[in-house]
């Protein structure tokens, strides 16, 4: 894909918009399992998440987002 393609595909997904969010699953045999997802606006991330598994959101980076699952983590071992 060329110069060209790669600017209709940015232009089609808008990435300015993007927001991140940290998502926990629970898995009986594993415990919980958190992890990053991509979103664009608060009422498509509720439309696909059930409220009590989104654990924060809003962020403007995946890395903003990942650090905010060490923090927690780490503030849950202390």
């Amino acid at each position: 894909m060329g110069g060209a393609g790669v600017a209709v595909v940015n232009k089609l997904l808008d990435f300015s918009k993007v927001q991140y969010a940290v998502i926990e699953a629970l898995r009986i045999e594993a415990g919980p399992e958190r992890f990053v997802i991509a979103y664009r606006n608060e009422q498509s991330l509720h439309d696909t998440m059930a409220a009590p598994c989104i654990i924060a959101s809003g962020f403007s980076s995946r890395e903003e987002a990942v650090a905010s699952t060490k923090a927690s983590v780490s503030a849950a071992a202390a």
